[in-house]
């Protein structure tokens, strides 16, 4: 790049005092309305030439009440004032120029700016394939189908800014506008807004909307609107489907409401049945009947299209009914033989059933036997004797129904059986000595027992006898259970050699049946008992609380590590272990206790020596290196404590020979140079 020019030009700008001329504002883009004032503003900083105005390419002159500006303003401004604005005449590209003073001088001109001389459009129209679609009419179209419609504004200027609205909801990016000259009228605009659109159902009833945004307006906007017609097939909802169960007796309303442009006829079919059950809009049971339960259908159909068809289950809730039970009103069984009892009931739900026998002795106690329609009893015993009756039952809205059959009586005969499950019948009875005690037995007989008796040890009781302090008493009928008997054995003031087993024999011409009842005699513990066994426990505890706090004092104690040995720390550790000694109660060679002695430095060059007290049972081994000796600097310092296991006789185990063993307990330290050392001597 030559920087010559552009430098002689600063140069010539210093030394004479010389300023370019340039824009200080330039004139921008415009609107006017007709008749009205345009000023368009152009101001030139240091102005030397004159100020001049082109529209469209041509050169505009001074006119009075029309184009009014300076050539040569002092303050540079060379704005111009545009009176009774006209469309034909004013509307166009505008710029400002500034003449040359010298040939040397750049050229100055404003960009070309856009004076727009409003023309207010016509109003928009909305059109489908060219036909007019008159304002707040319908129009009518298929759910699903796509649509093209146009919406144009014709003769403005600028042209009309075109939106689309279905209500309030902007479409306009659906739509593209474009705009052309006005062939009608020149300098203005015909604006086209072309949509693309596929309406649906939820559309229909709704307002298209066309709005035509331009400024020459009253309310800067103009629109029109139709009302969208939609038409699609029908679809269908049902309603009044029961939210709750459904009962018999009661009132119940089912809808089928079609939502359909155009409406659409109803029909409504019953699974099962081939004929139209109705073409009525509602099914209507004023007082429903369980007869009326089953599966209703629902369609519709119009001229655009049918619908799916819906069901809906009417299930007529009624109460329990039982429409038989037998054998009735009584069956007579053989012991051990087989039965089986009907019960037949109707309900809706399907009820439960239990099969209830009353229970002997109570007045409004029943047992539940069985859950199903038939009660099958493989193995009849006295215990199914008795009154039985069937029951039925279900919910409707939570509420319980219930009902129940006839009693139906079951006889049992045979021979005489204990009947186990009884409160009052017991294996075993427990009692506390010198008390009285009752040992009581419920059976069965049809025909009566000939003859009942409690048998112990060699004697024998018959019912209704007694013996000292035994009376055994006549059996006597159970309370509403037939054929049925309890026969009680009373001992007062029992003592230790009444604990044993006491038999019954019940005796019929069918047979015999045998129970025995096993008593316990408890002896009442002392007082005196009770406080010796809690304060030996107390006792035991804290021994072992001791014993295991002493071991781990002593296993923290021998096994600890040195980083060296010498005189000194020998002397150091001889005066812990005659601590330890003291503290755990224990001196010279008492067992459990480490000897001073225990551990020790052994003479120079004579590692393995071994001392020896063969008179007090202890051996003790020292292994200590010559600390001049660089060979290896470590040195291994074990001691060795036997003593007598505190079981054996005098504190001694014996051999086969008759010899006393010690056992041994090895206590070592090994100790290893620091790395240091070790380093020093490599």
């Amino acid at each position: 790049m030559n920087f010559i020019e552009p430098l002689w030009i600063i140069n010539l700008i210093i030394i004479t005092g010389y300023a370019l001329q340039d824009f200080d504002i330039m004139p921008n883009d415009s609107e006017v309305d007709p008749g009205m004032t345009a000023t368009l503003t152009c101001r030139v900083r240091n102005r030397r030439g004159e100020c001049v105005w082109l529209k469209d390419g041509e050169v505009v002159g001074r006119i009075s009440n029309k184009y009014i500006f300076e050539k040569q303003p002092s303050d540079g401004d060379c704005s111009i004032r545009i009176t009774n604005a006209n469309l034909e005449m004013d509307d166009g590209h505008w710029q400002c120029q500034v003449t040359q003073i010298s040939l040397d001088d750049p050229v100055l001109k404003s960009k070309k700016i856009k004076l727009t001389v409003r023309e207010t459009p016509q109003p928009p129209q909305i059109e489908d394939n060219t036909i007019q679609i008159k304002s707040g009419g319908n129009f009518k179209t298929r759910a699903g189908q796509p649509k093209k419609l146009s919406c144009v504004s014709r003769k403005g200027n600028p042209p009309a800014e075109l939106k689309w609205f279905i209500e309030e909801n902007d479409i306009t990016a659906m739509a593209s506008q474009t705009n052309g000259s006005d062939i009608e009228k020149p300098k203005t605009w015909q604006a086209i807004s072309i949509l693309h659109y596929t309406f649906l159902k939820i559309h229909s009833g709704k307002l298209l909307r066309c709005v035509a945004l331009h400024k020459g307006y009253d309310t800067n906007s103009r629109e029109t609107s139709t009302r969208l017609d939609v038409l699609y097939p029908p679809e269908i909802r049902l309603e009044g489907s029961p939210k709750e169960e459904t009962e018999e007796g009661t009132s119940v309303t089912l809808k089928c409401v079609a939502d359909a442009n155009p409406k659409a006829s109803i029909i409504w079919k019953m699974l099962g049945q081939a004929n139209v059950y109705s073409i009525k809009e509602e099914l209507i049971f004023t007082s429903v009947r369980r007869s009326d339960s089953g599966i209703y259908s629902c369609r519709a159909k119009n001229d655009i299209g049918e619908s799916k068809e819906l069901e809906i289950s009417l299930d007529v809730k009624y109460k329990p009914e039982i429409r038989k039970v037998e054998p009735s009103p009584q069956v007579s069984l053989s012991l051990y033989s087989s039965a089986k009892l009907i019960c037949q009931a109707v309900g809706n739900p399907q009820p439960e059933y239990s099969w209830l026998q009353k229970v002997p002795g109570e007045q409004l106690a029943w047992q539940e036997r069985g859950n199903d329609p038939f009660l099958t009893i493989p193995n009849v015993t006295y215990s199914f004797q008795g009154r039985y009756i069937c029951e039925a039952k279900n919910y409707i809205k939570g509420k319980e129904y219930k009902t129940q059959s006839e009693e139906i009586k079951l006889d049992v005969s045979g021979n005489p059986q204990v009947i186990t499950k009884m409160t009052t019948t017991k294996d075993n009875v427990v009692v506390e000595k010198n008390e009285d005690v009752t040992v009581s037995v419920v059976f069965c007989s049809d025909p009566k027992p000939d003859r009942v008796f409690w048998e112990w040890g060699s004697l024998k009781l018959d019912a209704g006898s007694e013996l000292g302090r035994y009376i055994a008493e006549g059996f006597v009928a159970v309370k509403d259970w037939d054929d049925c008997y309890e026969a009680r054995l009373l001992i007062h003031n029992v003592e230790s050699s009444d604990s044993r087993k006491y038999t019954i024999h019940i005796e019929n011409f069918k047979g015999e049946e045998i129970y025995t009842v096993n008593l316990v005699v408890r002896e009442p513990l002392s007082m005196s008992m009770v406080i010796g066994i809690t304060v030996g426990c107390i006792v035991l505890l804290a021994a072992t609380v001791t014993i295991l706090l002493c071991f781990l004092k002593k296993r923290k104690s021998i096994f600890k590590r040195k980083d060296g040995f010498n005189s000194d720390t020998e002397s150091e550790m001889d005066s812990r272990r005659s601590v330890d000694v003291a503290h755990n109660g224990l001196a010279g060679n008492a067992p459990g206790a480490i000897p001073p002695d225990a551990l020790y430095s052994a003479p120079k060059k004579q590692p393995n020596k071994k001392v020896e007290n063969r008179g007090e049972g202890k051996h003790y081994e020292n292994f200590k290196m010559d600390k001049n000796d660089n060979r290896d600097r470590d040195h291994l310092v074990y001691a060795d404590l036997s003593f007598c296991a505190p079981s054996e006789r005098n504190g001694h185990s014996w051999n086969r020979n008759g010899r006393s063993v010690v056992e041994r307990t090895e206590y070592a330290e090994i100790q290893f140079p620091s790395k240091a050392k070790q380093r020093g001597t490599d």
